[in-house]
């Protein structure tokens, strides 16, 4: 189960990446690379541009759920935390004739 979402998560990475890229911005993206208004003429004015917005969305959407499941998902193995061996020992005591440690300024 692991593997199988671990593979679609780079899929989705892959082409969020591409159709992010392929996006027209305030210049021109890397959209006018393959044959500039070509799009115009096979999605009308503005129709590639709204595909590929929603393309992102879905593909955003899609990209923030498996991050979760992959985040849920045990790894296999005993789970290892930074914070998870602090309760497991007794602090240190100090011996009982000593207050402060040797060499310490006495208090004013």
């Amino acid at each position: 189960m692991l593997g199988v979402l671990t593979a679609f998560h780079v899929l989705v990475c892959v082409g969020l990446i591409i159709v992010v890229l392929l996006q027209t911005g305030k210049g021109t993206g890397l959209a006018s690379v393959f044959g500039g208004g070509g799009g115009e003429s096979v999605f009308g004015g503005k129709g590639f541009g709204s595909v590929l917005a929603k393309a992102t969305g879905v593909l955003a959407v899609l990209f923030m759920l498996t991050s979760i499941g992959l985040s849920l998902l045990p790894k296999g193995g005993k789970a290892r935390s930074a914070l998870g061996n602090q309760g497991t020992r007794p602090a240190a005591e100090a011996p009982a004739g000593q207050s402060q440690p040797q060499g310490a300024p006495q208090g004013r």
